[in-house]
């Protein structure tokens, strides 16, 4: 008997299959939840497909329809005739203990996976030429998918379950808001006002055109959530540590910029820059600038931060770079694949996924350069999958000296426009900013104090 051979058990298998046989609740309990393949046996792979096609096709499934049903589709003989059916269905007096048998059923599968893949993994270890890395990826890709498939996620609930759940969660919210803040600060009032702070499991798109600012805005929400205790990651495609190290510097105190890009800093300067440098060191925040990151490389990084509790919120700088696994497909089901893996992400982890993202050269052509939903670059998935979109437009670079809608002059004037909001109004949030976008803070309208923040 080999490795592999020993890990599963003909005792559970039929202890699964007899309780779907003879009580159709344990067909509906057990059938949706296991695949053919988590079966060992051939002869009780075959019964757990005839099984389960009767039960998706909506008709009665006992020892005579079963038995009719494999007859039918000619792998009666295969799985043992009518007497192994009937020998199978006799094993068990009923499904009292479903749940658990299903639960080592899936056990030995994953043993026999595990062993499969990391032998094949092994092997490749001692080729060198394989790369360390790409196998370690590999690795860790095959281990989050195959707890992400397991059975023991149930997702089919009781309404009194759900409504248990709903109260606690409005509980938890209640007792952890501050000032109507029920989520992960951004930094800006008027935009948790709108969304009561970045939501759990929210997947929320930031998007603009190049240069306009949304990677300065990342860094501006990433550091107000780790201010407010949230442990944050940031995933910058774009920009290298350094790059983002001088930007953070820069946004925390009064350097000229040129000064710290040419190396010509002041004493004063220096000092400023050393003071902002040890206060942000002490922030929970994690960046990766892996250029062309995938999204499986993504997703495994932010998990495995998580479950240190070193991730409470995500930060992705920008989607378009991020890359996938496969070949020959068009770029927009790339990006629809990403999109929908940082959703799943979210709801994993149960955390806010904000991403940065790029509009089309179609926002160009509008005589304003407003953006709109239809802007968004390569995929309409982004739109289906987002709980939250966030435009960014800042009028004055389209050429507009004053802002119709609030009367004030454009000069250092952004608008995140809310053009998507599931949970929530779609309105219009002010922000001002320096010349260098290092510098951002909530809209105060000239000749107002600092508490008239309408904007």
């Amino acid at each position: 008997m080999t490795a592999t051979t020993c890990h599963y058990s003909e005792e559970i298998e039929r202890a699964v299959l007899g309780a779907c046989i003879i009580e159709r609740t344990a067909q509906s309990e057990a059938l949706p939840r296991l695949k053919p393949e988590m079966f060992y046996l051939e002869q009780h792979r075959l019964i757990f497909c005839s099984l389960k096609r009767l039960y998706s096709e909506g008709r009665a499934a006992d020892i005579l329809t079963l038995t009719e049903q494999m007859r039918s589709e000619g792998t009666l003989d295969k799985a043992g005739g009518p007497y192994n059916i009937a020998r199978i269905s006799g094993t068990v007096a009923g499904s009292v203990h479903l749940e658990e048998h299903c639960l080592i059923l899936y056990e030995y599968y994953m043993r026999r996976l595990e062993i499969e893949e990391l032998s094949r993994e092994l092997a490749r270890s001692n080729d060198p030429m394989y790369d360390v890395f790409d196998i370690a990826i590999d690795t860790q890709r095959f281990m989050a998918d195959l707890l992400d498939d397991s059975p023991a996620e149930v997702h089919l609930l009781p309404i009194g379950q759900v409504m248990a759940d709903t109260m606690a969660e409005t509980a938890r919210k209640a007792a952890f808001a501050r000032d109507g803040v029920t989520g992960v600060p951004t930094g800006l009032q008027k935009l948790d006002a709108v969304t009561s702070g970045w939501q759990e499991a929210n997947l929320i798109f930031v998007a603009a055109r190049p240069s306009e600012g949304k990677s300065a805005l990342m860094l501006h929400f990433m550091k107000h959530a780790a201010r407010a205790g949230v442990p944050s990651v940031l995933f910058t495609l774009e920009m290298s540590r350094t790059e983002v190290g001088n930007r953070l510097l820069l946004s925390e105190c009064e350097v000229e910029p040129m000064h710290l890009k040419h190396g010509c800093l002041s004493e004063e300067e220096n000092l400023r820059l050393q003071t902002a440098a040890e206060g942000l060191s002490l922030l929970p925040v994690h960046i990766d600038d892996t250029p062309c990151i995938d999204i499986d490389r993504l997703c495994i990084t932010a998990k495995a931060l998580h479950a240190k509790g070193k991730c409470r919120a995500v930060f992705v700088d920008y989607l378009q770079l991020i890359g996938t696994e496969g070949n020959g497909r068009i770029r927009e089901q790339e990006v629809a694949e990403c999109s929908r893996k940082l959703k799943g992400l979210a709801r994993r982890l149960q955390c806010p996924v904000i991403v940065a993202c790029q509009l089309n050269r179609q926002v160009e052509a509008c005589r304003d350069k407003r953006p709109q939903l239809s802007h968004l670059r390569e995929s309409g998935s982004i739109e289906q999958d987002a709980d939250l979109v966030l435009m960014l437009y800042r009028p004055e670079r389209a050429g507009i000296a004053t802002d119709k809608a609030s009367g004030c002059a454009t000069e250092g004037m952004g608008i995140l426009i809310v053009a998507k909001h599931r949970n929530g109004p779609l309105e219009n949030v002010y922000f001002s900013h320096d010349s260098s976008l290092t510098h951002i803070a909530d809209f105060v309208p000239p000749g107002r104090g600092s508490q008239q923040r309408l904007f």
